[in-house]
């Protein structure tokens, strides 16, 4: 999984955001080799060879809570894409998350998820579709490691 640089950082957090970051997202059905993508822009994205439709989707990111972590995502049903996508699906759906710097599309991406989101549920209706994603550590399947160090969390080592 890719770590960003100091300098990624320092611009993924600047206040006011200079340059804007785009999400993409892949969902792809355990077995099944076609894969969905989304971007959260208003227009289609191309990203290393592949085409990112452009669709409204929103996370609300979980409360801070004991207990398993999961977000909510919402995306727009209208062109039924998704909503067909769900409903065909008889095994589980995985998802990455991509975050890539709009000014440089051909960079490394800030954020990658790999395959580690999962939707466990989802329900949908004819003008949206809401699921639930969770870490797909909570299925008790091994997942890459990777060691903290000071600069991925500077907040919580002590000088």
């Amino acid at each position: 999984m890719p770590t960003p640089t100091t300098a990624q950082r320092h611009k993924l957090n600047r206040d006011p955001v200079v340059d804007p970051h785009i999400i993409l997202l892949e969902f792809q059905e355990d077995g099944k080799s076609f894969v969905h993508r989304a971007a959260i822009n208003t227009e289609d994205v191309i990203w290393r060879g592949n085409t990112y439709d452009r669709a409204a989707i929103s996370v609300e990111l979980p409360q801070t809570a004991d207990g398993e972590t999961s977000a909510q995502i919402t995306a727009s049903n209208v062109n039924r894409i998704f909503g067909r996508a769900i409903n065909a699906a008889t095994q589980r759906i995985n998802v990455r998350l991509i975050l890539i710097d709009a000014a440089i599309l051909e960079a490394d991406p800030i954020i990658d998820t790999q395959n580690l989101l999962v939707i466990p549920s989802a329900s949908g209706s004819a003008t949206q579709i809401s699921a639930t994603l969770a870490p797909r550590a909570s299925l008790l399947e091994p997942v890459p490691a990777k060691q903290t160090t000071k600069a991925d969390f500077p907040g919580i080592w002590l000088a």
